[in-house]
């Protein structure tokens, strides 16, 4: 069963949706579905991050590319004009069909008193005024807001300048006895898996973090983390997967537990905080 949620790591991503602040989260649904994204400008902010929240939306029956981008556009002025602390924000599409959602507003935040203080202005000053903008084109709950403290892994070799990215999320369940400090040394390896194979192919945008669920994830159907990959493009996802399922080393994920298949998302960079 296809689980539900989403991304960090070099280049972590964020956005703010509007509504009431959402309440620290103690519950989510069976599963979290994921998200993506990746762009030079987002990995500089990402040592800082501390919290990648996402946020699920559903499209409306005025909905369209071009409303998106407008009112991503008009978002984006407000983060600023609020002086909303965020690094920056993603919208990302799944490539699969979802119940749940049409697409997901990412938001990275460098703290939690930065993610409160921006909810808390947001609400004071602009909610109000997005649900009107938004009427018709998309929606959101703040039932639906999921957070994640990312572990990066690997930043990029080469940083992706573009605006776009691909990303996937995998939701594991670790082995019995088996706990994160094991994960960690699989990403260590893993790494020197990627090192072999850029050697070879030539040195890429890949990059992976881990992200944990900082909302109590219910057992059944539920996970204990999810590993995120970042990619430039889709050809360099499909050359990774080929090199990595040639590999040795991707009998050793078993080890640690299982995993779902990854779920793939086109991301769309919609804000990132300007230099100091």
């Amino acid at each position: 069963m296809m689980k539900k949620l989403l991304m960090t790591c070099a280049a972590l991503l964020l956005a703010a949706c509007g509504g009431e602040a959402p309440p620290e989260q103690t519950a989510a649904p069976a599963a979290i579905e994921a998200s993506s994204g990746s762009e030079a400008a987002v990995e500089a902010s990402a040592p800082e991050t501390a919290i990648v929240e996402y946020v699920w939306h559903k499209k409306g029956e005025n909905f369209s590319d071009e409303a998106l981008d407008e009112l991503s556009a008009y978002w984006a002025g407000i983060v600023d004009e609020g002086d909303i602390q965020m690094n920056a924000a993603v919208v990302i599409t799944p490539r699969f069909e979802s119940d749940n959602f049409d697409f997901i507003w990412v938001m990275l935040w460098p703290s939690q008193e930065a993610r409160d203080q921006g909810w808390a202005v947001w609400t004071e000053s602009y909610e109000a005024g997005w649900a009107e903008r938004i009427d018709g084109i998309f929606s959101y709950s703040v039932d639906s807001v999921f957070p994640f403290a990312p572990t990066p892994g690997r930043a990029p070799s080469v940083p992706n300048t573009a605006a776009d990215g691909v990303s996937e999320y995998m939701f594991c369940t670790l082995a019995e006895g088996r706990t994160m400090d094991d994960v960690i040394a699989f990403g260590a390896e893993h790494n020197d898996f990627v090192d072999q194979w850029e050697a070879n192919d030539g040195a890429g945008g890949y990059w992976w973090a881990i992200l944990t669920p900082n909302f109590t994830v219910p057992e059944e159907g539920g996970f204990d983390y999810a590993w995120f990959n970042g990619w430039t493009n889709e050809a360099e996802r499909q050359a990774g997967w080929a090199a990595y399922s040639q590999s040795p080393h991707a009998a050793l994920v078993a080890e640690n537990g299982s995993c779902t298949d990854p779920a793939v998302f086109d991301g769309q960079v919609i804000y990132t905080r300007p230099s100091a």
